[in-house]
């Protein structure tokens, strides 16, 4: 099983590098998801919110326990200290990850970057 993960991850990691023929369109009218490498939900391994370390990268700015400069100019309403905050729009958190505008300066491996692609687009359980 974990190899499987493994595998769904260098290839989702792959897939990101070079995503541009690859992306789904997964709501036409709100145009959610169109820049994000697709992703076969059936044959990989959704990570659970709360399994994901990755988000400690994140709240450094997007945390509900900051307020004003300590936010770093991060918008008041994209948090990820807990799941129902990082609810608020999975596909544009995993847009901006994926496309490297965040963190700021990068800093997010590939895996990590695939991870949040595949939690976003398989319902961020």
């Amino acid at each position: 099983m974990k190899i499987r993960y493994i595998k769904s991850l260098i290839i989702l990691a792959l897939s990101t590098s070079f995503g541009g023929g690859l992306a789904c369109d997964v709501d036409d009218e709100t145009g959610e998801g169109d820049e994000l490498p697709s992703v076969d939900c059936n044959a990989v391994e959704v990570p659970r919110f709360e399994d994901m370390t990755v988000w400690n990268s994140c709240v450094g700015c997007h945390s509900s326990t900051l307020s004003g400069a300590g936010r770093q100019g991060a918008p008041g309403d994209f948090d990820y200290d807990t799941h129902e905050r990082a609810l608020f729009d999975p596909f544009e958190t995993a847009e901006v990850v994926v496309e490297g505008e965040m963190p700021p300066g990068g800093g997010l491996s590939a895996e990590d970057r695939a991870l949040i692609n595949t939690w976003a687009q398989c319902g961020a359980p």
